[in-house]
């Protein structure tokens, strides 16, 4: 699912020259291994990081649950290494807040 969501955000640059925003919200899991979801996002981001890079991509992500901070940590690193900005942002973080700061950009 990450693959095709990036697939269709990379394939054009905004033909205004804007930067494109990907959100990564939910809310706080109770049996969802965060770390392990976003194992599958961190692949995908790496295999899309010279298109994300291209389009000017930003990734926001508000997320809470088991191993939420190791997840957290690890998806900003991978981010960082490509040179893809990106905020991350645990429970303590209002899921509207997310979106209102991408909106800024």
């Amino acid at each position: 699912y990450a693959r095709v969501v990036l697939d269709l955000m990379t394939r054009k640059p905004d033909k205004k020259g804007r930067p494109k925003t990907l959100i990564l919200g939910g809310g706080i899991a109770n049996f969802t291994d965060v770390a392990k979801t976003f194992t599958g996002i961190i692949k995908a981001l790496n295999e899309y990081g010279d298109k994300l890079k291209r389009v000017k991509a930003r990734i926001f992500v508000r997320r809470g649950g088991p191993n939420y901070q190791e997840g957290l940590i690890n998806l900003k690193a991978a981010a960082e290494k490509l040179g893809v900005p990106i905020e991350v942002h645990g429970p303590e973080y209002h899921m509207t807040r997310v979106v209102s700061d991408a909106l800024k950009f």
